[in-house]
């Protein structure tokens, strides 16, 4: 498809999409019915209405209401803003999200994309969260970082902004689902934090630009952010917490459920401890995660790196480096005690020999063929 292609459908999606009654259900419904939303716009009322859901006023409506001038606005603004468009069929759309029952028809992204084969844990909580709560949160995103694994959170004050801090800060990939358009940072106070994301991750909505956070947003965006991940893990949750949103989407999507305990008469994690109750695995480190995905862990095959004629000793240090998944060469220099400049000409020459592959952020991870 052309970039004059995608702009067309870009505009028409956005089109059909702004038209009152056309939610992502019947949006979805339209266009297999049609094969595109260009034909959906230009199918007669008598067409429209065939399909299950589209009454006749609300078919309609669509050849009535539709506002060509206003989706191109529309659409200019995000080529403007430099989003990445995404759609269900586009290679860099989040694998396991094609598959939950309310897809987005439109998603948006600023970042880098997601790796065809990353996997992903989300981690969400209280926006009030207790000193041990912050404490347990940063200790497990830093420890699925260190293992390769990409931690999603919704970038709200208190246990999803350590979960991305955390990552962060051991060099690991994040990523953020926004509430709000991709112009609209929210809250303000973690303007720093969504550019460090973007910088090392991506962040990631379904809004048009200029579309300020809403009371009825935050329960959509936490179904996208179960839905891009394997499991779900909750972190002091109350009563009546959104995290327990997140925790009702994970369940609907069969993803696996984690949650932290707490004190009983902590109303803090009331709402986990009721998790945990009714089935969710209860989670006090990593190791509790991996033991239930254990596809998440990779581990280094028996044949052996050292077996390479041409590999140097520092080499294969390196190399060993790489047992608990991807990466980073910050990460690797620190650990290695070199210089990041060495540690780059290393990583070329494994490169070059095959044995490592460069991932998203500055990250490497050894080739295919020696990890399962």
């Amino acid at each position: 498809m052309t970039n004059s292609e995608k702009r067309e459908e870009l505009v028409d999606s956005i089109g059909l999409l702004s038209i009152p009654g056309i939610g992502r259900g019947r949006f979805h419904h339209l266009v297999r019915s049609f094969g595109s939303p260009a034909a959906v716009l230009a199918a007669p009322v008598s067409k429209l209405e065939t399909v299950p859901g589209i009454s006749r006023s609300l078919a309609s409506n669509i050849k009535s209401l539709y506002d060509g001038a206003a989706a191109k606005a529309v659409a200019a603004r995000i080529i403007q803003l430099g989003w990445t468009v995404l759609t269900p069929k586009h290679k860099e759309f989040p694998a396991l999200l094609r598959n939950i029952p309310s897809v987005p028809p439109l998603l948006f992204r600023l970042g880098h994309p997601a790796e065809p084969d990353e996997k992903m844990i989300a981690i969400v909580g209280t926006r009030i969260p207790s000193e041990p709560g912050r404490m347990f949160t940063f200790k497990l995103a830093a420890a699925l970082a260190r293992a390769g694994i990409t931690v999603v959170s919704g970038m709200a004050e208190g246990i999803d902004s350590v979960a991305h801090s955390g990552t962060l800060e051991n060099a690991g990939r994040t990523v953020a689902i926004w509430g709000s358009s991709l112009d609209v940072v929210y809250p303000p106070s973690n303007k720093s934090l969504a550019e460090r994301i973007k910088t090392h991750g991506a962040v990631y909505s379904e809004y048009f630009p200029d579309t300020r956070p809403d009371r009825a947003f935050f329960p959509e965006r936490n179904r996208i952010i179960a839905g891009m991940s394997y499991g779900v893990v909750v972190v002091e949750a109350g009563e009546k917490s959104g995290a327990l949103i997140t925790a009702r989407h994970a369940l609907e999507q069969g993803r696996e459920l984690f949650a932290v305990p707490g004190l009983p008469e902590a109303k803090i994690s009331a709402g986990t401890n009721r998790l945990i109750k009714e089935g969710a695995r209860l989670l006090t480190s990593v190791d509790d995660i991996f033991e239930e995905l254990p596809l998440l862990k990779g581990q280094i095959l028996s044949r052996k790196y050292a077996q390479l004629p041409d590999m140097t000793n520092t080499e294969r240090e390196i190399v060993k480096l790489f047992s608990d998944g991807p990466q980073q060469v910050d990460q690797i220099s620190r650990t290695a005690h070199l210089p990041i400049s060495e540690i780059l000409e290393y990583l070329l020459a494994l490169e070059l020999k095959g044995v490592v592959r460069e991932l998203s952020g500055k990250r490497f991870v050894l080739s295919e063929e020696y990890v399962c």
